[in-house]
């Protein structure tokens, strides 16, 4: 029966080669809205929307809103752009046999959006922290994520007794150098397409695209600035596919379906008319 399922799962494809899918996260509210948590929370700590892209409710977090900080939520055009990313994979076919997410708020609810547009709900998402981006980007304090019972009790589909490649208490070098942040990435996606077979999806960030594909198609890590530039070209809820050939060796192919791409629309100030 399980057979059965994978040929049919595989029909919409054109290969039955396995696949990696890399998806960045959509957008953030930080951002968007720059300092948006002074404004958007009264003194009991209750959400106060200031804008219709703003997320209607945000859970509660253990140290109060400033958990926000480094951890923010989606945008509700954040929301829309990973639901048109899980509607495309089910167009294309696209099936997945695991699922894998940073820890990362904005990273898990991208990753939520997705799958249930894909019609794939039933697929529990395992918190990997090792996907989490570069650490040298947070050298005055690290995220206070989201604990796997808070994500549970929030809604989210979370795999609880997953056993991480890379534990969140070790992910705390924020000296972090590019390679290091390369190899990081890179011993998470070998490690991963090593234990779980069939279709596997990463949702990430930006750079993961790059550092968890490149060394597993052979290239070596790219240098600081050469990653810097690579980075700004991986915009919202992008994603990178990487294909097993029958010899075993990896390499990137096309994704099956198109990107994604809109203007921006500032926020609309009424007064200007009263001018």
């Amino acid at each position: 029966m399980k057979s059965l399922f994978r040929f049919l799962s595989n029909m919409g494809d054109k290969s039955v080669n396995r696949k990696l899918f890399i998806m960045r996260h959509a957008e953030r509210v930080d951002f968007t809205f720059g300092a948006w948590i002074p404004s958007c929370f009264d003194k009991e700590g209750n959400f106060i929307r200031k804008n219709l892209n703003m997320p209607l409710s945000v859970p509660k977090r253990k140290g109060g809103p400033m958990d926000f900080f480094k951890d923010c939520p989606l945008t509700r055009v954040g929301l829309l752009q990973a639901t048109l990313t899980g509607e495309a994979m089910k167009l294309a076919g696209v099936k997945f046999d695991h699922v894998f997410c940073s820890p990362s708020l904005r990273c898990v609810e991208t990753c939520t959006n997705a799958l249930k547009a894909s019609d794939q709900t039933y697929l529990p998402i395992n918190i990997e922290p090792g996907l989490f981006e570069w650490l040298s980007w947070y050298r005055d304090g690290m995220p206070k994520w989201m604990s796997l019972e808070e994500l549970k009790n929030y809604g989210f589909n979370i795999v609880m007794d997953y056993e991480p490649i890379i534990k969140a208490t070790d992910v705390t070098n924020v000296k972090e150098s590019s390679e290091e942040y390369y190899m990081r990435n890179y011993l998470v996606a070998s490690k991963l397409v090593e234990k779980y077979s069939g279709n596997l999806l990463f949702v990430a960030h930006a750079a993961s695209l790059d550092t968890c594909s490149r060394q597993l198609t052979g290239k070596p890590p790219r240098k600081e600035q050469d990653l810097l530039t690579i980075v700004p070209k991986a915009t919202y809820a992008s994603v990178a596919v990487v294909e097993q050939l029958p010899n075993g060796s990896w390499q990137l192919t096309e994704p099956p379906f198109p990107p994604l791409m809109h203007t921006n629309n500032a926020s609309f100030e009424w007064k200007i008319l009263l001018e």
